[in-house]
C-alpha cells in the first residue's frame, strides 16, 4: 500500500528549477515523458514532464483551472474546490488527496497565477502552497511547500506543447528515498488523463478574456 500512497502525494505537489543538473528520463508512454533530477538543498527530486495537447490554449487553461473536476484526472484527488477568485488570472484552491493506510491523507491550499507573454503568446501558470488559507483538518497532513509551473506553447491550431515542473515537500514522516522511488507515478498518471480530458466538449468553446490564440 505504500507505493500508491506515495504516488498520490506526488500527484498534487511541485518547482524549483536547477539548470546546472541534467534531467534523467524516469517514465514515458501515452504521450507523456517524465524526467527527474536532484535538487540542491533537498532530498526529494524535482520532476519535469513534457507532453502535447490537441486543443486550443483557451481549452487547455479551462481544463487545468477546472478545479472541481480534479478528482476526474488528478491521481487520487478526493476533493477539490476554488476558495477565492481574485481575478480572471488568479485563484486560490483547496485539494485533498486520499492516501491508504498507514499514511494520513494530505491536503493543500494553493495559489494559482496565470500569464500570457504578449510577444510569444506562450502561457505560464504557476502555483504555490499557502497552507494557512483554511484551518487544518483532523487526521489530515497539510502540505507546507508545493510549487508547480505549467508552460504552454502553441505549435499549430489545436496543437500545444506543454512542460510541467514540480517540486515539493509532502510533509509527514515518509522517507525521502521511498518518495524518490515512485516519484514519477502520480504526475504520469495525471497527465496521461489530462491529454484526454481536454478533449471534452465542455471545454471546446470556452474563451478567456486574457488569452489571445496564436493559431486561431
Amino acid at each position: 500500500m505504500i507505493r500508491p500512497a506515495i504516488s498520490l502525494i506526488l500527484a498534487i505537489s511541485p518547482i524549483f528549477m536547477t539548470p546546472e543538473i541534467p534531467w534523467s528520463k524516469s517514465k514515458s508512454g501515452g504521450g507523456v515523458i517524465v524526467y527527474t533530477r536532484p535538487v540542491v538543498g533537498s532530498d526529494i527530486k524535482e520532476i519535469k514532464a513534457t507532453f502535447e495537447l490537441s486543443c486550443s490554449m483557451n481549452s487547455a487553461v479551462a481544463c487545468v483551472t477546472d478545479i472541481a473536476n480534479y478528482p476526474k484526472w488528478i491521481y487520487a484527488t478526493s476533493e477539490s474546490k476554488v476558495l477565492k477568485v481574485i481575478s480572471p488570472t488568479e485563484i486560490t484552491i483547496y485539494q485533498r488527496i486520499n492516501t491508504p493506510w498507514p499514511l494520513d491523507d494530505r491536503d493543500i491550499c494553493g495559489h494559482y497565477v496565470m500569464k500570457q507573454d504578449p510577444t510569444t503568446l506562450d502561457i505560464n501558470i504557476t502555483t504555490h502552497a499557502e497552507p494557512k488559507l483554511v484551518p487544518n483538518k483532523a487526521g489530515v497532513v497539510r502540505i507546507q511547500f508545493n510549487r508547480t509551473i505549467w508552460n504552454i506553447k502553441s505549435l499549430a491550431k489545436n496543437k500545444l506543447h506543454c512542460e510541467y515542473y514540480i517540486t515539493f515537500d509532502p510533509a509527514g514522516t515518509v522517507p525521502a528515498w521511498m518518495i524518490n522511488l515512485f516519484i514519477s507515478e502520480g504526475p504520469y498518471s495525471s497527465l496521461t488523463k489530462l491529454i484526454q480530458e481536454v478533449k471534452l466538449p465542455k471545454y471546446a468553446n470556452i474563451k478567456h478574456s486574457w488569452i489571445k490564440e496564436k493559431h486561431p
